[in-house]
């Protein structure tokens, strides 16, 4: 890795900002979106797709992103997706088209702020990956739960839209702490690719399998944190029960996104990290075969399922540093990876979903879910007998 450089005294604040930008003005609409539908006199069902957008976003910009950085670097990048973020999200209260070209906004930005980050600390900050990155990672779990819990009384004391507001100044806030930092902007012509050439991560083997694992770990993620309340519902749980289980899957979710990057960092091989994901996962999703009445079971189903889907997110996260030698090789790296990645996750929701509309019961879709686990976790394990891509 790269000899430390030269960096702005706010460069930390400015990634836990980030962090904290990264989930929350997705996570915090679901929340209200019988208020927003009202308000714009839609069909509730048709807002389904405001969570599918920003996946989508992250699938088809990640490699976009990665060459737009390597053109203008990676500082002016996160500071225009700040920009964008602030611009996007308050686009949303306005109406109906201009909340589907808001949520597109806001996807873009996060697709930058997904693939650049991990380039951006490896640059900085190479001998901190595991703890800036856990950090960072603490950031965002904590206020997109945070995010999904405050927007609902937020909006029965004001409105939705101010609620919006208040998440649209945050971003705007982050944007103005992190322009500092572009006084060290530096391109990658002039800088990344000085020393050494840039790996082609779509001919590298060892990059696919990172991308496999990452893309089968984000199926089984977003399809849990889809369906898990309304599963919990069906075995009985009420629907304040079922939203309080979904928000110990975040809590539970915390100390391992700040302890496995820093464990990882501190190993040669993640294979046994890789294999704890996998069990656990499979272990939460296997309970959920058992429709049992009991917030209880459900809270160890969220434990389960929270160690499990954290893991491999920050774990992921963490590989694009630890598994390359350059800042270039990192951001290539993140953006082909996260490419395909999120276009595999967009589908977990979907295919989860129209299961359970066919079958009427979750067993199908649960079997899915569960051969995703294994998928990722083999892949993983593959992905780890190499030290470097």
């Amino acid at each position: 890795m790269e000899k430390v450089k030269k960096h702005s005294p706010l460069l930390i604040l400015g990634l836990l900002l980030l962090g904290v930008c990264m989930r929350m003005p997705i996570t915090a609409i679901p929340s209200v979106v019988k208020d927003i539908a009202g308000t714009f006199n839609v069909e509730t069902t048709s807002l389904g797709i405001l969570t599918t957008i920003p996946l989508l976003c992250f699938g088809l910009l990640s490699s976009l992103v990665s060459t737009l950085a390597q053109r203008i670097g990676n500082e002016l990048t996160i500071e225009l997706a700040m920009i964008l973020m602030f611009v996007g999200s308050y686009l949303r209260i306005l109406n109906f088209s201009s909340l589907m070209i808001g949520t597109i906004l806001v996807g873009a930005a996060i697709t930058c702020i997904n693939v650049l980050l991990p380039a951006i600390i490896s640059d900085k900050l190479p001998n901190r990956i595991g703890s800036v990155t856990g950090m960072y990672n603490v950031a965002m779990t904590l206020f997109a739960a945070i995010g999904a819990y405050a927007i609902t009384p937020i909006t029965h004391a004001t409105s939705w839209e101010t609620a919006v507001i208040i998440i649209s100044i945050i971003a705007l806030i982050a944007a103005v702490v992190w322009a500092p930092n572009l006084r060290y902007n530096q391109r990658a012509a002039s800088d990344d690719t000085a020393n050494e050439p840039e790996t082609n991560m779509w001919k590298n083997a060892n990059a696919w399998w990172l991308l496999l694992f990452f893309g089968g770990q984000c199926f089984v993620f977003y399809s849990i944190v889809a369906w898990l309340p309304t599963i919990a519902m069906d075995a009985g749980l009420s629907s304040d029960q079922a939203s309080l289980v979904a928000g110990l899957l975040q809590l539970f979710s915390m100390p391992f996104a700040f302890l496995v990057p820093v464990i990882a960092t501190k190993m040669k091989n993640r294979q046994p990290i890789m294999l704890f994901a996998g069990i656990v996962s499979l272990i939460g999703t296997g309970m959920m075969f058992f429709p049992v009445n009991s917030f209880v079971y459900y809270a160890f189903v969220a434990l389960f399922l929270g160690m499990g889907t954290t893991t491999t997110f920050v774990l992921a996260m963490t590989l694009f540093g630890l598994k390359t030698k350059s800042a270039a090789d990192t951001r290539n790296l993140s953006g082909m990876v996260q490419s395909i990645g999120y276009l595999i996750a967009a589908l977990g929701p979907i295919v989860v979903g129209n299961l359970y509309s066919q079958t009427h019961n979750w067993i199908a879709s649960l079997i899915v879910i569960a051969i995703a686990a294994i998928f990722f976790t083999v892949c993983g394990v593959i992905a780890e007998r190499k030290q470097f891509v």
